[in-house]
């Protein structure tokens, strides 16, 4: 087995702690496996694909400056979507802000433009799965609260620490985005699974 069928084999802890030890091997493959799925997370808050890719960019970028600061105790999932998750909300300030100087240069109030954050995200590009592309259209936090728990498989816990949340508001939130999701589905509604993210195929 080479090198890099190891490196493939590692948990994202793992690889996280020889990441923070100096490997770039293993940050390589921590960023190959949430790319896309900082994607499907950040897209709907944005307000096209282009920011939300800059934004996985920039999110990476910050993993790689900051990640000696990882606690292996932690999950590495948290830790990258709370970093993650401020990254959006700045990101999202900086644009309702230009989009107010805009407005003002203009004698007009613009209001937010469709997809970039609140309950009115954007519904083309969530995933394989058309239960999740349903779940993608409800928007905002609903949308976040359910990938974070079914998408990644986090606990209430942590999703309260990804989204500076108490575990009751999360579970509160989760119900809510349950139940919107089965009027919207009615019959057709199954229970969430973790969406089919792809994988980098095995190194030879």
């Amino acid at each position: 087995m080479t090198d890099r069928d190891l490196t493939a084999a590692m948990t994202d802890e793992e690889l996280a702690r020889e990441a923070r030890a100096g490997s770039r091997r293993s940050f390589e493959e921590l960023a190959a496996r949430y790319r896309r799925r900082l994607f499907v997370y950040l897209r709907p808050r944005l307000a096209s694909a282009e920011d939300a890719e800059d934004l996985v960019q920039e999110t990476l970028l910050k993993l790689y400056r900051n990640i000696g600061s990882y606690d292996p105790a932690c999950r590495f999932s948290t830790w990258l979507y709370t970093s993650a998750h401020r990254l959006a909300i700045d990101a999202f300030r900086r644009g309702a802000a230009k989009a107010r100087l805009a407005s003002a240069a203009a004698g007009t109030w613009a209001q937010p433009a469709p997809g970039a954050g609140g309950e009115g995200g954007a519904a083309g590009e969530a995933g394989p799965s058309g239960l999740w592309e349903a779940a993608r259209a409800l928007g905002g936090d609903r949308f976040r609260v359910l990938w974070l728990r079914y998408g990644e498989d986090l606990t209430i816990a942590e999703i309260a620490a990804v989204l500076g949340r108490t575990g009751l508001a999360v579970r509160v939130l989760l119900h809510r985005a349950r139940t919107e999701l089965a009027r919207r589905l009615g019959p057709d509604l199954r229970p969430l699974a973790p969406v089919a993210v792809p994988r980098p195929a095995p190194r030879h």
